[in-house]
């Protein structure tokens, strides 16, 4: 009887710990981005950003990661996991909106989203003052260095900036 009840609760242990290690894993690319206003393309680009803040923030020292560490630490290793993919997911969708809105001729947000109660992005810090091709060269160079762009899209890329005004 007490073995059976120790088994229950530390499976019980685990599926909760488990389930606290999981940040939100973002789709590159959702239906319907083609179809989005630059403003809207901002909001999803600052959405996106957040979830890598958080995801960033989960591989630090934070409570749940302690309470991880003392009654389970494989989770810590989950958790770790989870936020690297979390993180790359969130990177790979900021470049795909990126490209829709220099597609679209967006401003392109830099910096964070200014937050209402520190969770919901109300509005955007945008670039007013149009990039030195150096400075679009530098960051394209290493968009493609982190493997978030393909060498297609580099080169494509790198054309259009150096044919432009």
């Amino acid at each position: 009887m007490i073995k059976t009840l120790a088994s229950k609760l530390a499976i019980l242990t685990t599926i909760l710990l488990g389930a606290c290690a999981s940040p939100t894993v973002v789709q590159s690319v959702k239906p319907g981005d083609s179809g989005l206003s630059c403003a809207q393309l901002q909001n999803e680009y600052a959405d996106a950003e957040r979830f890598r803040t958080e995801a960033d923030k989960e591989k630090s020292v934070t409570g749940g990661n302690v309470v991880r560490a003392l009654l389970f630490w494989p989770a810590i290793l989950g958790t770790a996991a989870n936020a690297n993919e979390a993180m790359a997911a969130a990177d790979s969708r900021k470049v795909h909106l990126a490209n829709q809105m220099g597609q679209k001729k967006c401003a392109i947000p830099t910096g964070s989203a200014v937050t209402d109660a520190g969770t919901t992005p109300t509005s955007l810090a945008v670039t007013t003052a149009p990039k030195s091709k150096e400075e679009e060269l530098i960051e394209l160079k290493r968009l493609f260095d982190g493997n978030l762009i393909s060498k297609e899209a580099y080169t494509d890329r790198q054309k259009a900036i150096l044919s432009g005004p």
